[in-house]
């Protein structure tokens, strides 16, 4: 299981990518994008705009393994895989950014 902080550059931008990549659909009767906010595979929490300067926030969880698609690596902010080495070459992991006021705070229940 993989969580992931992903920050877009607009709401716009992660209903394309959403329905590009199977996790938004378009209704044609309502004119929205819905999100399939749970399956077997993922889990998703729409955070949306955080310091109203236009980028979108989501919330993601990868619970099977699913691969990033193309161009996805761009939208990553954090990811619970993070990982640095320390000064023994030993990874450690990076630590959710709690504390910057630029990054929301929300967590899964």
């Amino acid at each position: 299981m993989i969580d992931y902080l992903l920050k877009f550059p607009s709401k716009e931008v992660a209903e394309q990518f959403g329905i590009a990549n199977g996790f938004a659909q378009f209704d044609e009767v309502s004119g929205l994008v819905f999100s399939f906010l749970a399956s077997h595979t993922h889990a998703l929490c729409e955070i949306g705009e955080h310091n109203g300067d236009g980028n979108f926030w989501v919330l993601f969880r990868d619970l099977v393994g699913i691969p990033v698609p193309e161009g996805g690596e761009q939208f990553i902010y954090w990811a619970s895989d993070f990982v640095v080495q320390d000064d023994a070459g030993n990874d450690v992991p990076v630590p959710r950014p709690i504390d910057d006021p630029n990054v929301p705070n929300i967590f899964w229940a």
